[in-house]
């Protein structure tokens, strides 16, 4: 599904990895990751978000995604919060410990 930024700072990550036990994580303002699994609906653009230790996190909606996948944008619902993310890459990007990006390719 790919890496995803958010659209009033830019300095909110959202990337999604399907092919790897279907992983998620976020990376906040104050670079704080959040991770787990997510879990697809009966709807394909709606995908329940669950933390690693099964807690619920959030909900995301994939409110558009281009033919050809090079625009997109998402809407993370958690908490009473609303936050819209726009597709940076379809190469999905975790950070990890050190701080530094990890580019699955």
């Amino acid at each position: 599904m790919g890496f995803y930024r958010d659209d009033k700072t830019s300095r909110e990550t959202l990337a999604f990895l399907e092919e790897d036990n279907c992983r998620w994580q976020l990376v906040d303002q104050d670079g704080i990751c959040t991770d787990g699994q997510f879990k697809r609906t009966d709807d394909p653009n709606i995908l329940i978000l669950k933390k690693e230790n099964g807690e619920e996190f959030g909900t995301v909606h994939v409110a558009y995604m281009s033919r050809r996948r090079e625009q997109g944008q998402l809407y993370l619902f958690r908490d009473s919060k609303v936050t819209r993310f726009y597709l940076v890459s379809t190469d999905p990007a975790f950070t990890v410990e050190s701080g530094d990006v990890d580019a699955d390719v």
